[in-house]
């Protein structure tokens, strides 16, 4: 079993979505993510950053716990096709290994 969590632009969340439907998954939840990194140049992302000096929502969370084969096809779909609404931006994904549910 896995944990599949994507990130990414507010406007990419129909897309995310849209995949977890393709691949016969029910998403979770999502959440929205105030304040992030979102120059192109110039500024390094920094552990410390102060999300609170950020007005406005920048992105969502999007997850799901699934089986390991539909995880992987959904993670290879995102190579494979990233979800984008900038191309420098696309969405991030980040897949764990669930140990236990109670």
């Amino acid at each position: 079993m896995k944990f599949l969590a994507i990130m990414g632009y507010e406007e990419t969340r129909p897309k995310v979505r849209s995949l977890f439907q393709e691949h016969k998954v029910s998403m979770i939840s999502s959440m929205d993510i105030r304040g992030c990194n979102c120059e192109k140049t110039g500024l390094q992302a920094e552990a410390w950053f102060n999300a609170d000096e950020i007005v406005g929502t920048y992105s969502t969370l999007c997850f799901a716990i699934l089986d390991d084969e539909k995880a992987a096809a959904i993670m290879l779909e995102l190579e494979k096709n990233p979800i984008a609404v900038d191309k420098d931006f696309p969405a991030r994904a980040f897949l764990m290994n669930v140990e236990k549910t109670a």
